[in-house]
């Protein structure tokens, strides 16, 4: 009785220890509610008008790789400025694509942009 016990427990303990490595590369991505998918792939961002009224949000292919169409693009601005864009047509490397406008009414900005891969 004791054999299978301990039996037990051992194969709990070495499969939860498999599953660790697993839980570790679903990170996080923003906001506590998108989990990653897939790696990663970070662009240029391109952001006009940040000390007037509007901005303008633009990102720039930096790959080597054209950006397929149907590829979602991510962006944000600030915690609380952010969206994302489903490109309608492919983006070649060192092209830019407008992605989003508005008011400019939020202090500091840290612009990023990038999609899955």
């Amino acid at each position: 009785m004791k054999n299978r016990f301990f039996l037990a427990i051992a194969v709990i303990m070495v499969t939860g220890a498999s599953l660790l490595p697993a839980i570790a590369q679903n990170p996080v991505i923003g906001g506590g509610q998108l989990y990653r998918t897939g790696n990663a792939v970070y662009l240029q961002p391109d952001v006009s008008g940040l000390t007037g009224d509007f901005y303008t949000f633009n990102v720039i292919n930096n790959t080597n790789q054209t950006i397929p169409a149907g590829t979602k693009v991510y962006w944000s601005l600030t915690s609380t400025v952010k969206g994302s864009k489903i490109l309608s047509a492919p983006l070649a490397p060192k092209q830019s694509t407008f992605l989003a406008n508005g008011p400019h009414d939020f202090s500091g900005s840290n612009p990023k942009a990038w999609f899955l891969k």
